[in-house]
């Protein structure tokens, strides 16, 4: 039988709210979230994958929105592209020619933007990047993600990037520093309205696609579990909406936005902070650390706090290229 031409369809359910879902997942556990993370969830909720080499250009695009940040120079702050422009993304060098096809069919006229967005919005980049054959330079460095922080906002936020290593090779991100450092954080996502980027190396981590990986795996996980360690052999960057200390042991966990919505949980993705310290160490003879994004105002409170815990700011190398014409310096 048909639908009943009388009966109005039913409206969509909105999307459960990010503390929901996260109570469906550890019930009795308490989530301290970012600031706006509820906000930033409803966007990410609306994003599909990051492109090829995008992932640290990627957090922006539900980070700045969700901050009120919609335009920079007439640029819309939630396009992926745009983003990449700003951040210095080198992408894939086979990216570049259906790029550059696409662009070609517009500039003569075949094409709107509009339709180009459309049809092909996956595959555009309408602003410059930089290309490259080698696996390890393709995508962003930490300065990239600093510097669209710094353009995109106008100035309005900062950052403080923590380097998990020295330049000499020497942990600077021990395990107690690490502890102290999220405790400092949880205390005060309120007063210094902080956002975190993570750089790190995957395979240190769990594999969050892997049929072991789920609420249940996930509530009772220790070292010895059946969740086994991601395979996915990569550099990546992640955009953090929460963190908590899970009760019984007290271990930090995090809640992690990644850029694949089939890893984690639509993209959700819970990992033990142990795991997460190990993965911002990492093993494969490039860098890692997290980048703290703060408003300009908050940013002496924040640095204080972080060398006061023994941490250095400072910015690691990744494998992919800097940006030609910014450097990081702490207010910058």
């Amino acid at each position: 039988m048909g639908p009943n031409p009388g009966r109005a369809a039913p409206a969509p359910q909105p999307s459960p709210t990010l503390q929901a879902r996260f109570s469906a997942w550890f019930p009795g556990q308490e989530l301290r979230p970012v600031a706006e993370a509820e906000a930033m969830a409803a966007l990410f909720d609306r994003l599909d994958h990051q492109r090829p080499a995008t992932c640290g250009a990627y957090v922006l695009a539900y980070l700045f929105p969700a901050l009120g940040l919609r335009s920079h120079e007439g640029h819309d702050l939630s396009a992926e592209d745009y983003l990449a422009h700003l951040a210095a993304v080198v992408v894939e060098a086979d990216e570049v020619g259906p790029s550059e096809a696409v662009g070609r069919e517009v500039a003569a006229g075949h094409l709107s933007e509009q339709d180009a967005l459309h049809a092909y919005g996956r595959i555009w980049y309408r602003y410059p990047v930089r290309s490259s054959a080698d696996p390890v330079e393709a995508g962003t460095s930490p300065s990239g993600v600093m510097r669209a922080v710094a353009l995109g906002s106008s100035g309005d936020l900062t950052t403080l990037p923590i380097a998990a290593r020295l330049d000499d090779g020497t942990i600077q991100l021990t395990e107690d520093r690490w502890s102290a450092l999220l405790a400092e954080l949880a205390a005060n996502t309120d007063t210094w309205a902080w956002h975190a980027v993570l750089n790190y190396e995957t395979d240190r981590l769990l594999k969050p696609d892997d049929p072991a990986y789920s609420p249940d795996g996930l509530r009772t996980w220790g070292p010895d579990s059946g969740v086994p360690l991601d395979d996915w052999g990569v550099g990546h960057f992640v955009g953090l909406a929460g963190l908590w200390r899970r009760q019984g042991d007290g271990a930090w966990w995090l809640l992690l936005f990644d850029t694949y919505k089939d890893r984690g949980f639509s993209g959700y993705e819970p990992q033990p902070a142990a795991l997460m310290r190990d993965g911002l160490i990492r093993a494969d003879g490039r860098g890692g650390g997290i980048i703290l994004i703060v408003p300009r105002d908050q940013l002496s409170a924040v640095s204080t706090a972080v060398v006061r815990l023994g941490l250095t700011p400072g910015v690691w190398r990744n494998g992919s290229p800097e940006p030609d014409d910014w450097t990081w310096e702490l207010g910058r």
